[in-house]
């Protein structure tokens, strides 16, 4: 898909595979964060990261 935005010639078909392209990483994004999310909550013993400790490391 990546090299058929590179090859389309006028803008208006650019424009529009640039669209399904960002479609689909937005699907692929959505899909991939509920199987996070089912993965997390079904192996409750693989601790989260603490949001507190992560803020001490940026600082």
């Amino acid at each position: 898909m990546q090299q058929q935005v590179q090859q389309a010639t006028s803008p208006q078909q650019k424009a529009q595979l640039k669209n399904q392209l960002n479609d689909v990483h937005q699907e692929i994004s959505d899909r991939t964060q509920k199987q996070l999310k089912a993965f997390a909550e079904e192996n409750p013993e693989i601790k989260q990261p603490d949001p507190e400790y992560d803020q001490s490391l940026k600082r």
